[in-house]
């Protein structure tokens, strides 16, 4: 029985080798998400989980469903499974449900990958896979939290160990159990997972009033001789500290006047809450580099199509060479981004938000704004 839903997208499959009696019927999976980052996880799933699982020696056919399935903001972000679970069935009555979120999850100190309860629901925290290879990290884990619910043969099922994380006894008194990384390096990857949820680089058009800011400025590094020769004289170091202190300084003009460092009064756990700065000056820090790296490709091509390699030379009292080029660059693109940064106050503190956190986690401060 899958879901009849219009936005869900089935995948079914027939075996064609055996006759199956009821107790042998299908299983039905679904693989539900939210929207934003999530949604496109919980995608790659589908198309990889098997058509079939060999369970008591016999073949069984499975049918796998996805289906989106928004929940409502609770109050520390966290997306319960019973409340999630308890929305899925409301339109569809699946054998297993799999729910794929973007919100991160902890047990204690270690980061939660997956979890299952009551034996026909699992979830997938995306945060916890990191940055790299999402998708395939998140279908392992899928296929091992689908071998565990159906209680797969074990020549059928994946080990039980998932890189370096083992499977371990829930917080809940149901016998439920949680798939849990290392507690140093897991909580690194989950912090860089959220940052990967958030997508960064989206922070790069909203910040449209700083670009025009810091390339307005940055204009003057290929107008003025002054500003050549000062970049001629400085050292790699020297100009890696500016730039530094460029993107620095963007990053903390995005965070604080549009209140997205977050304080005891809307996140009491401290662990949470350093974990979600965390994130968001990750997020920001790589929003600035992105735009301070686009203001960079632009001075050097202005720079190399305006200035001529003599003229240069000619100001900079010796020949001139392509690293002059870069350096001229560098520093007009950090002097860019520090008045782009005075430009960032003026965007529309709704799009920053947009543009910083994951889908989740901006519905629950769009919620908190509009309940206080």
């Amino acid at each position: 029985m899958h879901s009849d839903r219009p936005q869900s997208v089935s995948r079914d499959t027939t075996g064609n080798d055996d006759t199956t009696d009821a107790d042998d019927a299908p299983l039905s999976v679904g693989v539900v998400s939210d929207d934003g980052f999530a949604a496109t996880v919980a995608s790659a799933i589908v198309a990889k989980l098997p058509d079939h699982a060999r369970i008591d020696g016999q073949r069984r056919e499975i049918r796998v469903s996805r289906a989106s399935v928004p929940l409502p903001p609770t109050a520390t972000g966290a997306a319960p499974l019973g409340q999630w679970l308890a929305s899925v069935k409301a339109d569809a009555d699946y054998d297993i449900v799999l729910c794929v979120s973007e919100v991160p999850r902890r047990l204690g100190s270690r980061p939660v990958i997956a979890e299952t309860r009551d034996g026909t629901t699992g979830a997938l925290y995306v945060p916890s896979f990191g940055t790299l290879a999402v998708r395939r990290r998140a279908v392992s884990a899928a296929l091992a939290v689908l071998h565990e619910l159906i209680e797969a043969d074990d020549s059928s099922r994946p080990p039980r160990r998932y890189f370096e994380s083992r499977w371990a006894s829930s917080d809940s008194e149901e016998g439920d159990e949680v798939l849990l990384t290392s507690s140093i390096f897991g909580r690194i990857r989950l912090v860089s997972g959220m940052i990967r949820c958030n997508r960064p680089w989206r922070l790069v058009p909203t910040l449209s009033g700083a670009l025009a800011a810091a390339s307005a400025a940055s204009a003057f590094g290929v107008f003025y001789a002054s500003i050549w020769q000062m970049a001629a004289s400085m050292s790699l170091g020297r100009l890696a500290m500016i730039g530094l202190t460029a993107v620095i300084a963007m990053t903390v003009w995005v965070i604080f006047p549009n209140g997205l460092w977050e304080r005891r009064s809307f996140r009491s756990s401290t662990i949470d809450r350093w974990m979600y700065n965390a994130a968001t000056v990750g997020t920001v820090l790589t929003g600035a580099l992105c735009m301070y790296a686009l203001l960079f490709a632009v001075v050097l091509g202005s720079a190399a199509v305006v200035i001529s390699p003599e003229f240069l030379a000619m100001q900079i009292g010796r020949t001139a060479t392509l690293g002059d080029y870069f350096s001229l660059a560098w520093l007009a693109a950090s002097l860019g981004t520090v008045a782009g940064a005075v430009g960032s106050s003026v965007a529309d503190r709704e799009d920053i938000l947009g543009a910083t956190y994951g889908h989740r986690e901006l519905i629950r401060r769009r919620s908190a704004t509009s309940s206080s």
